[in-house]
């Protein structure tokens, strides 16, 4: 112990328990010798992946009339224009291991009676790909991996897991990560290591309505960017169209599996509306339903719409979605004979840190991967459950690169990454979180404006300087990324997948077919020939400088 401060060394430190944490540990331990820690923010399973009912999107050999190529294509349309091809490519074509690799460590996906695979419909996909556990998949994935993970610290000396522990601040060492200061029940430590794996999950609760767990605190991007890593695509934040809408309640997700399985959408006068504004009704992707629900709600002055799940059967709605059925019944809805209330609500966030399909960031012994990080799968509009399936793939590609790739760390940094965690910690904090968080929900929720995104710029704060709390932390990395995914929406000046400006209501893709960029050093505009090009560029570091042409300041 040094002034208080416990040192743990690694070789690789993963931060965040979700699909993305708890897969990349496992993957590390079973391929190497390698110490690895895994520090989990409050218990193993809890995270935003344990949440995710619909399911895993796959193309596993199960559906002989799909193909990885139409899989592909579906997320190329749903991105509205700005996914990286590539990365897409590479994540849809790793479903098929994925599924393999989960199957291998005790993952139950629903069957059909003859054995093979069950596949469900959802929005955006022309085939049913979508694997499932019920209507609790998220938690069938993470309770399989934390069991394994639980198996391997009792088991193996080399790999640890802390729980009920929070990440103050990467540790830094002259530009390159050398670890992490950790807050945990046993007081604060300090873990070294040449690799730092931020598999954080997403950022709900910067919003003051969202289908994400209290834990989603976006800690991962604002820990990245107060390192100097770059953050893209910043503006693009996902709002579920169909989470409960009950005062008093939380804004529990009902899956967009429902709307697969049939389910419809009725205005307060039980007419279907969502067909008024596609083609596809409510099999149309989530952008179009949310924005669809946001403007019968408008037209009405009510707030919310209602889901019907009676056309789906009530035998099916027994079997399928049993998790929604005991929920709803809490609050004292029956689905068998009455439509859910129902309003969108914050649920993924496609932007975050620049990263490529193995994890690297443009920060030396930095690594992000699952919904904290942004490698263009998504592009302004995710795919429905693309995001189990990107977790996944860049967890496994992560474990391959980093056991080619892991080195020391040298005395000097060791000795600098230490003096640096000694420093006191200075956090700027909103004046009142609550009040921040509804503000973020009106003013850069589904529909954004010029005036609204400015008054979030200009929210008060407050300074405070040691002994600070993980609630504190935490609503100071809500404050940050708040702000950051405001000042991105300001700069897109058009309406593209997720991001609707009421003053901008057009795509413009002369200007706008770009990705914006933030980092604390600057903030421009980077083409997409450029985002393709990153997965070579972050795998051969220290090489490569931003072109001129994609420095197009906001």
């Amino acid at each position: 112990m040094v002034s208080g401060k416990k040192i743990i060394d690694a070789d690789v430190l993963v931060v965040g328990s979700g699909l993305a944490g708890l897969l990349a540990s496992v993957k590390l331990a079973q391929q190497s010798n390698l110490r690895v820690v895994l520090v989990s923010k409050a218990g193993l399973p809890d995270s935003n992946s344990s949440f995710a009912q619909g399911g895993l999107a796959a193309v596993a050999g199960t559906n002989p009339f799909d193909s990885p190529n139409e899989h592909l294509f579906d997320t190329l349309k749903s991105g509205a224009g700005l996914c990286d091809e590539f990365a897409a490519r590479d994540i849809v074509f790793g479903g098929a291991q994925l599924i393999e690799e989960l199957s291998k460590l005790g993952v139950l996906f629903d069957r059909e009676p003859s054995g093979r695979l069950s596949l469900a419909l959802e929005g955006g996909h022309s085939k049913p790909r979508v694997l499932h556990s019920k209507d609790t998949t998220g938690r069938a994935i993470t309770s399989a991996l934390s069991e394994e993970v639980r198996r391997l610290g009792a088991t193996r000396s080399n790999f640890r897991v802390f729980e009920h522990t929070c990440v103050m601040d990467l540790l830094m060492v002259d530009g390159v990560c050398a670890g992490a200061k950790l807050l945990g029940t046993a007081g604060e430590h300090c873990v070294l290591a040449p690799c730092t794996v931020l598999a954080t999950g997403g950022a709900g609760q910067v919003f003051a309505r969202t289908t994400n767990p209290s834990i989603a605190t976006a800690d991962g991007v604002a820990l990245a960017y107060r390192a100097g890593a770059k953050l893209k695509d910043m503006e693009f934040m996902q709002f579920h169209p169909t989470a409960l809408r009950l005062d008093g309640a939380p804004a529990f997700l009902i899956s967009e599996a429902v709307r697969g399985a049939g389910a419809i959408l009725l205005d307060r006068n039980g007419s279907r509306f969502v067909t008024r504004f596609h083609a596809d009704g409510e099999l149309a992707t989530r952008d179009i339903v949310a924005r669809a629900i946001h403007t019968v709600m408008h037209e009405y002055g009510s707030d919310s719409v209602h889901l019907d799940l009676r056309p789906i059967g009530t035998a099916a709605i027994a079997e399928k979605f049993p998790n929604i059925v005991a929920t709803c019944a809490e609050h004292g809805i029956d689905v068998f004979t009455t439509p859910i209330p129902v309003a969108p609500a914050a649920h993924y966030m496609m932007g975050g840190i620049e990263a490529t399909v193995d994890g690297r960031t443009s920060v030396e012994g930095l690594y992000a991967i699952g919904e904290c990080a942004c490698t263009g799968l998504h592009g302004a509009n995710r795919l429905a459950s693309n995001s189990l399936l990107e977790a996944g793939v860049m967890a496994v590609n992560l474990a391959h690169d980093i056991c080619k790739s892991v080195h020391a760390l040298s005395v000097a940094v060791r000795r600098s990454a230490f003096t640096s965690a000694l420093c006191s910690h200075i956090v700027e904090l909103p004046e009142n979180l609550e009040s921040f968080q509804s503000r973020m929900y009106r003013n850069a929720g589904i529909v954004r404006s010029s005036i609204g995104l400015s008054m979030i710029l200009q929210e008060p704060s407050i300074t405070i300087r040691e002994r600070l709390t993980p609630a504190q932390f935490a609503a100071n990395n809500i404050f940050q990324v708040g702000k950051l995914m405001a000042l991105s929406a300001l700069a897109r000046r058009e309406s593209r997948g997720a991001h609707l400006r009421e003053d901008f209501p057009g795509m413009d893709s002369k200007n706008f077919a770009r990705h914006y960029v933030i980092s604390r050093e600057s903030c421009y505009w980077q083409d997409r020939r450029r985002a393709q090009r990153l997965n070579e560029h972050y795998s051969i570091l220290g090489q490569g400088q931003d072109s001129a042409h994609d420095k197009v300041l906001a």
